[in-house]
């Protein structure tokens, strides 16, 4: 390497380590501006308090692809495992005949699973207004924007890599989708709750326009399956709007807090979840080392938020301690 090209590569990495510590500045100034109005209004009073399903907390969806060459996919937490089977079509594509003449055949093709952010809030959004109107028939709004405010994305830009292209995609991948919740079979209770989120959805074709302020001709409405409504019905657990559209940059931040306001709840006394158990719960994307340092930075992030959580990271695991929820039990719907 010539001696000319060297300053230029120390400059490089020079920017690139201020370029990191800029965006950790950032990211803390923006939590931290959160966590003050969390801390001066309740979610109640402020129009934020939400709700997950209870399967949400014991298992966490994919943060990342997990491609389309698997018929499933799942985790496991304790007894309890989470088993997602992904939708399927048909599509007609050209193939070589015997005499090889080109004809149409038809090939099944998975849609996909539903992985990163994008499902918590929905998820989060079908529970926080099943909780709110009792109806299993949810209104999604006349434009794709309102939609994605009420998912705390006020950003909703086109083209093929714009964020109302993703949402859609992730919709279709989550919708579609059958999930398992189930019980180890050698286990004194043995129980298996399969369900699919929808039983049907109308999702109007223009509800995603050049303009995506621009009203749509009809309201587009999903309907809930019965079994999923009645999960949400029976065991919502309460979150902070604010605290999930914060955290939204990191699903894997969105689900500590979920199960750390659950957790710090139902606690009779402190307790150490090791290592081993949290990395099958969120991790199993990831090596254990690499996923014990991603906990803790993205730990670090939750607490800003929700300073009122009693964990600490030790070496054998997570120390946890009773502590209030997120929400005050007297906020509870």
């Amino acid at each position: 390497m010539s001696k000319a090209k060297a300053p230029l590569l120390r400059l490089v990495a020079r920017n690139t380590r201020e370029e990191s510590e800029r965006a950790r500045r950032n990211r803390f100034d923006r939590l931290h501006a959160e966590a003050l109005c969390v801390e001066a209004d309740d979610a109640r009073s402020s129009g934020n308090l939400g709700f997950i399903a209870k399967w949400v907390v014991h298992a966490a969806l994919p943060y990342r692809d997990p491609g389309n060459d698997k018929p499933a996919w799942g985790r496991r937490s304790g007894d309890v495992s989470l088993m997602i089977q992904p939708g399927f079509f048909k599509r007609a594509v050209q193939a070589k005949g015997a005499r090889g003449r080109d004809r149409s055949v038809d090939e099944v093709v998975s849609v996909g699973f539903p992985y990163g952010s994008y499902p918590r809030l929905l998820l989060a959004w079908m529970a926080t207004e099943v909780v709110r109107t009792r109806q299993r028939e949810l209104t999604l709004g006349n434009s794709v924007a309102d939609f994605m405010e009420q998912l705390g994305k006020s950003n909703a830009s086109g083209g093929q890599r714009g964020t109302i292209t993703l949402l859609r995609n992730q919709m279709t991948r989550l919708f579609s989708a059958t999930i398992a919740v189930t019980s180890d079979p050698d286990a004194v209770v043995w129980q298996n709750d399969g369900f699919r989120l929808l039983d049907q959805s109308m999702i109007e074709t223009f509800w995603a326009p050049g303009d995506p302020r621009q009203l749509s001709l009809f309201k587009s409405t999903i309907k809930l399956s019965e079994r999923f409504y009645g999960n949400l019905i029976t065991h919502p657990v309460p979150v902070d709007l604010r605290i999930l559209r914060t955290l939204s940059r990191s699903p894997l931040a969105i689900d500590i807090y979920c199960w750390l306001t659950y957790r710090s709840a139902i606690l009779a006394r402190p307790t150490l979840v090791p290592w081993e158990a949290l990395n099958q719960q969120f991790g199993s994307e990831s090596t254990f080392y690499k996923f014990k340092e991603n906990f803790l930075r993205n730990l670090k992030d939750v607490l800003v938020v929700y300073p009122r959580a009693k964990v600490k990271g030790e070496k054998a695991g997570l120390h946890v301690s009773p502590a209030p929820p997120s929400i005050p039990r007297r906020a509870r719907a």
